[in-house]
């Protein structure tokens, strides 16, 4: 169990939260999940939390039109931080944060060959870390407003838009974790959705999960290991991670807070 402080002129606060004893080996990739109503319970650890914030990460967060985005954000931030600096053995606040390619949480100090990668839908954060291997995190509300079956067609492979029309009046939930798979891979690769969505095709097999390439990308390097779970009865989430020296590693996921 870990303590993070936060502080103001006038608040001291502190929220318990459960890390790791050390950081993710090279073999194994690890996710924490977690809904904004356990952690940031009431106003008074939210005014804690925000505090701790930077002027930038503040002026973000009071963006935010709605309370639960606010706070999803807010989460996402302050757990990352203490899971990070946890694995690197350094306070939540010791090491730098910067945005890569499309908005990717990186790094910036100090070097380290630790990565992490965070998603947030309908009230779920979710973080996950590894070590000299790329990851990606994504999760969806399969609650969320209707979808239009137009974009099954448009972001889905042959071969995937056949197993959603198979799945009946269950066809939306077989979309969205598609749709969850490829945003945890692009968000790996930090190359957003300027990838051609509909070349990316899955397949759900009773031995795991493959990915193969179509199109344009045919040749891209494949060589990467998926994970789906379901943290709560209303999220999906997914988890991609690049499988150095072909080799796979395996992926935990805890619940956090």
């Amino acid at each position: 169990m870990f303590i993070v402080l936060f502080h103001d002129s006038e608040i001291r606060h502190t929220i318990a939260m459960p890390l790791p004893a050390s950081g993710p080996g090279r073999d194994e990739v690890r996710v924490w999940h977690a809904h904004v109503d356990d952690v940031l319970a009431d106003e008074t650890i939210v005014a804690g939390a925000r505090s701790t914030l930077s002027g930038a990460e503040r002026d973000r967060y009071d963006r935010y039109r709605l309370d639960v985005d606010r706070r999803m954000f807010l989460l996402g931030r302050t757990m990352s931080r203490a899971l990070v600096g946890r694995a690197l053995d350094l306070p939540p606040d010791a090491w730098e944060w910067r945005e890569g390619p499309h908005g990717r949480p990186e790094i910036a100090r100090p070097a380290t060959a630790l990565r992490f990668n965070i998603a947030h839908s309908a009230g779920l954060v979710v973080c996950a870390l590894a070590c000299e291997r790329e990851v990606g995190v994504d999760v969806e509300d399969l609650t969320r407003p209707p979808i239009d079956q137009k974009m099954v067609r448009r972001y889905c492979a042959p071969d995937e838009i056949a197993d959603i029309d198979a799945q009946g009046p269950n066809w939306r939930d077989r979309f969205l974790t598609y749709w969850t798979l490829k945003e945890a891979y692009l968000k790996a690769r930090g190359v957003g959705i300027s990838v051609p969505l509909g070349e990316i095709s899955f397949s759900l097999r009773p031995d795991g999960i493959g990915m193969r390439f179509l199109g344009s990308l045919e040749g891209t390097p494949g060589d990467w290991t998926f994970h789906l779970a379901r943290p709560t009865d209303r999220h999906v989430m997914a988890v991609a991670a690049s499988s150095t020296d072909g080799a796979p590693p395996s992926i935990s996921v805890s619940r956090y807070g």
